[in-house]
């Protein structure tokens, strides 16, 4: 039995195997407690306590040899789990001595590892294959595949991040540039209504010569940039005006006649307009003036030739309502408005006309129109009454009276036998008609001739405009005028033969 002795002496390795273990576990680092379970992982080892329970029925001998072997077993379990959670441990310190990347360096780095794996949040294949080196519960995922594994929007921004992006990297106020150069090409136009501008027309607007327009205060962006386009000097209304709002240049501009090309960049004509560029002759013609007036004024003002003027004047009918009539001397008779004109001194006769013709029309509302045709008066015939009344007319208040006289005895068909009618007829005016002047032979005779004259005799104002639409309501029929240029009214022929007498 002694020399059994000494064979078992070695089987006394338990208390030796505790020495071992605490030497192994002094050398390697002490593992974290959740990774004493790692064991767990290895299904394998679970099926020891079977093998054990098989050899119960041994001798003392079997026993000891079993728990030898166990021993040793777990001290290999124990130091593979220490070598891997020192392996584990080592990898954690060499991650964090890593410099921590940016923000956008890691997101720029998960999208190209995205775009490598083909998936927006799977992790690559190299993430892959160091997981299981790091032993864990299965509960709790490893720490490297983290941030591979969000959501694919931080990896693939939305369209409203990128929109952002790109606005950030215009600016707010490019942005604004772009929005309205936008809004030009769109055509987002509306146009203010302002005050009155005169515009001289041009039936040919290719020619070289310069197309004439006053700007008279009150005059406003809205009728210039629709004249303009209208005369062919600008191509495109709504860019003219839309330069105007984005320059601020609507307010600025400078009254006066202005001079332009055919089909002029808008911008140059706008900074004509601002810089208020005019080279003008300013020139009056009073309510009442007929054509061979209105001629020597401005030859005598040095625009024009006065026979050249009548000449044009013969046939000039820029309107429908213009065209010359049978027996009418002139086209262009009572259609020049009286007013104050500003003209470039090389203008031609065509071009003044044009402008003073432009002038009446504007003045002409619509709304007069209808009144006119609501009186079944055509604007011929309304302006040709019209001058009837603004030649026998010197005060205000006899004009809406001398329009009822006129459409009485229109009605009631009574020739007009007005002497104003004779004097147009004469080389110069003259004050008192004669009986013999009554007989002349003439359309424009209206002592002869029963109704409207064929045309106006000179150019009335507004004032006389207005009264025959608005005429007075009386029951004249008669009328004489004093020294002083009132006028007196009768119903009868006795009666105006009698105020004759007094008045004369």
């Amino acid at each position: 039995m002694h020399g059994n002795k000494k064979e078992r002496a070695p089987k006394q390795a338990p208390q030796p195997a505790e020495t071992v273990k605490q030497q192994e576990n002094a050398a390697v680092p002490e593992s974290k407690p959740q990774d004493v379970s790692a064991p767990k992982t290895l299904p394998e080892r679970e099926e020891a306590p079977s093998v054990n329970d098989g050899t119960e029925d041994n001798g003392a001998a079997g026993a000891a040899e079993s728990a030898k072997d166990t021993a040793a077993e777990g001290a290999a379990v124990k130091s593979v789990a220490s070598k891997a959670d020192t392996a584990a441990e080592g990898e954690k310190h060499e991650e964090n001595e890593k410099p921590e990347k940016s923000e956008q360096e890691g997101k720029a780095e998960n999208a190209e590892k995205a775009q490598e794996s083909g998936t927006g949040g799977s992790p690559s294949p190299a993430a892959e294959s160091r997981a299981p080196s790091k032993p864990s519960e299965p509960s709790e995922p490893s720490e490297p595949p983290s941030k591979l594994s969000e959501p694919s929007n931080l990896l693939e921004p939305s369209a409203r991040e990128k929109l952002r992006a790109a606005v950030g990297r215009l600016g707010w106020k490019k942005w604004a540039a772009i929005a309205a150069v936008f809004a030009v090409l769109l055509g987002a136009g509306l146009f203010l209504a302002f005050g009155t501008t005169h515009v001289i027309e041009r039936s040919d607007r290719d020619a070289k010569e310069n197309i004439y327009m006053v700007v008279k205060p009150g005059t406003t962006a809205s009728e210039i940039s629709d004249h303009l386009t209208r005369l062919g000097v600008i191509d495109s209304r709504l860019r003219f005006w839309w330069l105007m709002k984005l320059q601020g240049d609507a307010q600025k501009f400078k009254t006066g006649t202005y001079a332009f090309a055919p089909h002029m960049d808008e911008q140059a004509v706008l900074d004509k307009l601002v810089s208020g560029d005019t080279t003008v002759v300013r020139f009056t013609i009073p309510e009442g003036f007929g054509i061979k007036e209105i001629a020597k004024r401005l030859a005598d003002e040095g625009l024009v030739d006065e026979q050249e003027f009548l000449a044009e004047a013969k046939d000039f009918a820029p309107y429908d309502y213009m065209k010359k009539r049978p027996n009418e001397r002139y086209a262009a008779e009572g259609y020049l408005f009286p007013d104050t004109y500003e003209i470039h001194s090389e203008v031609t006769p065509e071009a003044i006309m044009k402008m003073m013709a432009e002038d009446f029309d504007t003045r002409l509302t619509p709304e007069l129109r209808q009144q006119a045709a609501a009186k079944n008066l055509s604007i011929h015939d309304l302006v040709t009454l019209a001058s009837l009344v603004e030649k026998e007319a010197r005060y205000d208040e006899d004009r809406p009276i001398i329009a009822q006289v006129f459409f009485k005895r229109l009605q009631m068909g009574m020739p007009l036998q007005s002497d104003t009618t004779l004097q147009y007829l004469m080389a110069g005016p003259k004050e008192d008609v004669s009986i013999e002047d009554t007989k002349i032979d003439s359309p424009y005779n209206t002592y002869q001739h029963a109704g409207l004259p064929p045309g106006p005799i000179a150019s009335p104002g507004m004032k006389s405009i207005l009264a025959v639409l608005n005429p007075a309501s009386t029951d004249y029929l008669y009328f004489v005028a004093d020294r002083q240029g009132h006028n007196h009214y009768s119903q009868t022929y006795d009666e105006h033969l009698a105020i004759v007498e007094q008045v004369r």
